[in-house]
């Protein structure tokens, strides 16, 4: 098989990948606290292959098969909205918020909470809201409000300090993530009675998911050139 069609399937390959990304950040553009994902690619693949211009080169000319480098997370801070929920809180900084899930602690900068049946804090779908030691917070009784420097108040006592940690963080699902190194922030900056938005830009997305499908389509097209070259040589020599 002639070098450019692996290095086509390769593209094709990496389009798709890119365009599960895109989509996955699409669905949770209005998804409190997510971070957008993304892929880095060889840059040399696609100025190549995406020449707004019209003068990208066929891909049979590319010495290498070219492949993703890498999939990260943009941590960039999101929009805050203003709710006027007691209850919620968005963080003004790195760190994330720890929750107690069935598959441990994890992480998350969604600070959407209520109290469940039993006056704990918890996350919209029912995850423990843990301190600044990793233990769930409450009961809490009466009037409830979280203070911009985490302090969890019920009637107007101290019961707690809302957890809020650093680290390097990895992404597990459920707009939750996971470390092994993260530590209490002594003296988090939180803005109280909001939240922070998705940090997904929605405009910018698409033009991205079409950049990327007009990449799959190049080099798609640039597959099925080659094998008709190869159809065509192959005729030819069996004629001889």
């Amino acid at each position: 098989m002639q070098r450019g069609v692996y290095s086509a399937g390769a593209a094709m390959l990496n389009a798709q990948a890119q365009l599960d990304v895109i989509a996955q950040n699409l669905a949770n553009a209005s998804t409190t606290g997510f971070k957008r994902d993304g892929i880095a690619f060889n840059e040399a693949l696609m100025r190549t292959m995406a020449d707004f211009g019209g003068n990208g080169r066929s891909l049979g000319e590319m010495g290498a098969v070219q492949a993703m480098n890498v999939k990260y997370t943009d941590m960039e801070q999101g929009t805050l909205q203003v709710t006027g929920n007691p209850l919620d809180v968005a963080i003004q900084e790195e760190g994330m918020f720890a929750v107690q899930t069935d598959q441990g602690v994890r992480y998350t900068r969604a600070g959407s909470f209520t109290l469940d049946n039993t006056g704990r804090l918890v996350t919209q779908t029912g995850q423990p809201v843990l301190d600044n030691r990793l233990r769930p917070i409450g009961p809490l009784t009466g009037e409830v409000l979280i203070t911009e420097a985490g302090e969890v108040q019920s009637e107007g006592q101290a019961i707690a300090q809302l957890g809020v940690f650093r680290g390097t963080f990895s992404k597990v699902g459920d707009n939750n993530y996971q470390s092994a190194d993260a530590a209490p922030v002594a003296t988090p900056r939180l803005a109280s009675g909001a939240v922070e938005g998705s940090n997904v830009q929605a405009v910018e997305e698409m033009i991205a998911m079409i950049r990327t499908q007009r990449v799959f389509e190049m080099a798609q097209r640039s597959v099925t050139g080659q094998e008709d070259m190869t159809g065509r040589l192959l005729q030819i020599l069996n004629s001889r």
